[in-house]
């Protein structure tokens, strides 16, 4: 007989403190367990993207990148080891309260959520959905940070006229949650400090999942997930484009986390779109927005988002070719690649020509 338990469902929306908070809960499992909650190992991640992807669909399932990368071939053998990890580890704990947390859960299609709904309504006595929502404009420049982070090599002009419009109906997205799981409690808090339980993340987010802990009480995490200048993220796309273009790799190959804990210690304004552009963007979801604050935060009272743009950017996405004489030794890359990185740069400095992603 599977364990029954009451789930606690943290889906993002990404770029909302969730690597944070996904740091704070893995470095404090012992802890949590003490006070009645598990948060699951499942191979020992921070984040649960093997949840996330247990619920895809086949077809969703193999072209998903961490699917790729994973070296997995069957999707159904798959399934069976995940869902015997979770729930040998929720019996070994002892506790019937987990939480799982995956941002790649928020943007999910219909399918998806669907089956979400239909495992908690086999194994869970409860469900409680938490979602975090950050201003879309500000959303918005962050991510393409993490797409080239990924190996994403799209300028952000590019890539925000292929992607930029995706998943920001927040009321569509949300409704499709509330809908597909019949959760018992759909929870969303804005992503801004002036919201959070005592200005404190942790606080918040504790609060918001129901649990009766004190983060305070726990060992405070590092800072993670760290924020690019414009010309970190510009010398990163370039080697991105080098990588794929001389090297002949795939996006999904290319790992750049050395490379990027090395670039945030660069100082400078970070990169966004213009601002006509941005107020143009957010005029969109102006609808949605006060609908989420109507129907979602009942004890809301005003816009969704009261936080003002941030400051301290440029919409200027250029690199001058000279600079590699500080970044190319700084990042350790071989020398037999800065040849090539070079040509990309003299390239992409005097063109404004499409790339691929």
């Amino acid at each position: 007989m599977e364990p029954l338990f009451d789930l606690t469902l943290h889906i993002g929306s990404g770029k909302t403190g969730t690597t944070s908070i996904q740091g704070f809960l893995a470095d404090n499992r012992e802890e949590l367990i003490h006070h009645g909650w598990l948060y699951p190992r499942l191979r020992g991640a921070a984040r649960h993207t093997h949840f996330g992807m247990l619920m895809m669909p086949d077809d969703e399932l193999v072209a998903y990148r961490a699917w790729k990368r994973s070296g997995e071939t069957d999707p159904a053998r798959f399934r069976r080891r995940v869902r015997r990890r979770l729930f040998t580890e929720i019996a070994d704990a002892g506790v019937d309260r987990v939480l799982i947390s995956d941002e790649g859960l928020f943007p999910a299609s219909a399918a998806r959520i669907e089956r979400v709904g239909a495992f908690t309504d086999r194994h869970a006595r409860s469900l409680r959905v938490v979602a975090y929502l950050r201003r879309q404009d500000d959303h918005l420049v962050s991510r393409y940070q993490q797409v080239v982070k990924m190996g994403g090599a799209l300028r952000l002009t590019e890539w925000y006229d292929a992607h930029g419009e995706r998943m920001y109906d927040y009321y569509k997205r949300l409704s499709r949650w509330r809908n597909g799981t019949r959760a018992d409690a759909l929870v969303v808090r804005p992503f801004e400090r002036a919201h959070f339980v005592d200005g404190s993340l942790y606080r918040d987010f504790f609060d918001a999942a129901g649990m009766e802990v004190s983060p305070d009480d726990l060992p405070s995490p590092l800072t993670r997930n760290e924020s690019l200048s414009a010309e970190a993220v510009e010398v990163l796309r370039l080697i991105n484009l080098y990588r794929l273009e001389e090297q002949g790799r795939e996006r999904w190959q290319i790992t750049n986390a050395p490379l990027v804990q090395t670039l945030a210690l660069e100082d400078g304004p970070t990169l966004s779109l213009p601002e006509a552009e941005l107020t143009r963007f957010m005029g969109r979801w102006e609808e949605s927005n006060r609908r989420v604050a109507e129907e979602f935060i009942p004890d809301e009272h005003g816009p969704l988002f009261r936080a003002p743009r941030k400051e301290g950017r440029t919409d200027l996405q250029r690199l001058d070719p000279a600079r590699l004489d500080h970044y190319l030794p700084l990042l350790e890359l071989p020398e037999r690649d800065w040849a090539g990185i070079r040509r990309i740069a003299e390239r992409e400095a005097s063109s404004g020509s499409a790339h691929h992603e």
